[in-house]
């Protein structure tokens, strides 16, 4: 059974039917990610629940749990405002921000569920909460990074950010480069300042006409970069990235949060996908040389990415 709930009250009622009936539950937001299926259970959908504003006063934004981070961008900048959201705009607010939200200006702010304010919850005995720093703290405290199982979030209050336009894009290079430019980006990358968020990855792109020339079917390493300031500083700063290699592209310029998706240009379309992570202390040589042996020039690899973000900063 599927529920397209339209309202926090049907969301409620699925979880007590599913309850009453003694039936798995699950839910869906935007479909961004990967789910494990189940018979015989109860589907409660939420893409409904597309409330989203923004108060310039306070510098809040409230968003129903349908919500996708490209809406409230656009809903934001009109304000000059910006949200934490990460590199795709199709992503659900609920379920990146659930899971913690690494996102763009993650170094100058930490993660998106540092600055919640307020969830509401429907929690699995069918009640409707409300969960804040002040009013169920535990489930407050769980829900900002906990990702799932601790209810179904029907909305969410955050903070946006002033951020009318900021420093960002990707530096290109050819994939053949990556033992040069990895200890490179590694050195350049303890310089600078936590305003700045950046990641290297190695790509095998498929000659597929959904990616354009000159990037189609190529082997490239790609340095993606976020600045939170002015336009002059972070082009003095990406500047030593820029002498070590010619680029096949550069698009780091400034530009308005509403281009964002555009430094790491996610693709929007379903795909199959299979991803894992880890995190390290340090990114010494023997990390790299372990990173190239796998994922390299010359790996047998059929990994479309291997990435490498530079954390530090707030995510500290």
């Amino acid at each position: 059974m599927i529920v397209g709930a339209a309202s926090a009250e049907d969301v409620v009622a699925a979880v007590r039917y599913a309850a009453a009936n003694g039936l798995p539950i699950g839910v869906q937001a935007t479909g961004h990610g990967i789910v494990n299926t189940f018979e015989g259970g109860v589907l409660v959908t939420t893409s409904r629940l597309s409330e989203v504003s923004c108060d310039p006063r306070s510098g809040r934004a409230r968003v129903g749990a349908g919500v996708r981070w490209g809406e409230v961008i656009r809903a934001a900048a009109e304000h000059g405002l910006a949200p934490l959201s990460g590199s795709s705009p199709t992503v659900g607010v609920v379920g990146y921000t659930l899971g913690g939200g690494f996102g763009l200006l993650g170094r100058k702010y930490g993660y998106a569920a540092d600055h919640v304010h307020r969830i509401e919850v429907v929690t699995a005995d069918g009640e409707l909460r409300t969960a804040s720093a002040d009013e169920n703290s535990d489930l407050f405290w769980a829900l900002r990074g906990g990702k799932g199982n601790f209810g179904i979030v029907t909305a969410i209050e955050f903070t946006l950010f002033p951020l009318p336009e900021f420093y960002g894009g990707a530096l290109t290079y050819p994939g053949a480069r990556a033992a040069e430019l990895l200890p490179a980006y590694r050195d350049w990358a303890a310089s600078v300042p936590e305003e700045m968020t950046s990641s290297i990855a190695i790509m095998r792109l498929p000659p597929i006409p959904d990616i354009p020339e000159p990037l189609r079917g190529q082997f490239i390493t790609w340095i993606r970069i976020s600045y939170a300031g002015d336009a002059e500083k972070g082009a003095a700063l990406v500047e030593p990235l820029r002498r070590l290699s010619p680029a096949i592209l550069d698009t780091v310029h400034a530009m308005p949060y509403t281009e964002s998706w555009s430094i790491h240009m996610d693709p929007v379309d379903p795909l199959p996908a299979h991803d894992g992570a880890l995190a390290l202390s340090e990114l010494s040589d023997g990390a790299i040389d372990a990173f190239l042996e796998r994922v390299g020039p010359g790996a047998e690899c059929s990994l479309l990415m291997a990435e490498l973000r530079q954390m530090g900063g707030a995510l500290a």
